[in-house]
């Protein structure tokens, strides 16, 4: 599994693909962003393999950075 961190604040999407990775264990809901769907400003979002998470940006949010962050 991955995790695709959309940020829409700033216009980015971080691929986290390290399961030790710190960002990916913290990862959780809050008030804006949520934890496998979307709210204002953004969410964690999983896909079964990179490629996946990847054709999920270029369609949803084409304009916004992809990071590939681990």
């Amino acid at each position: 599994m991955v995790w695709l961190n959309v940020d829409k604040p700033l216009r980015t999407c971080t691929l986290h693909t390290d399961d030790s990775c710190i960002y990916w264990i913290k990862k959780g809901e809050t008030s804006y962003k949520g934890l496998g769907h979307l709210k204002r400003d953004g969410g964690w979002l999983s896909f079964n393999d990179e490629k996946e998470a990847v054709v999920y940006k270029e369609t949803s949010f084409p304009k916004y950075q992809l990071i590939d962050h681990c």
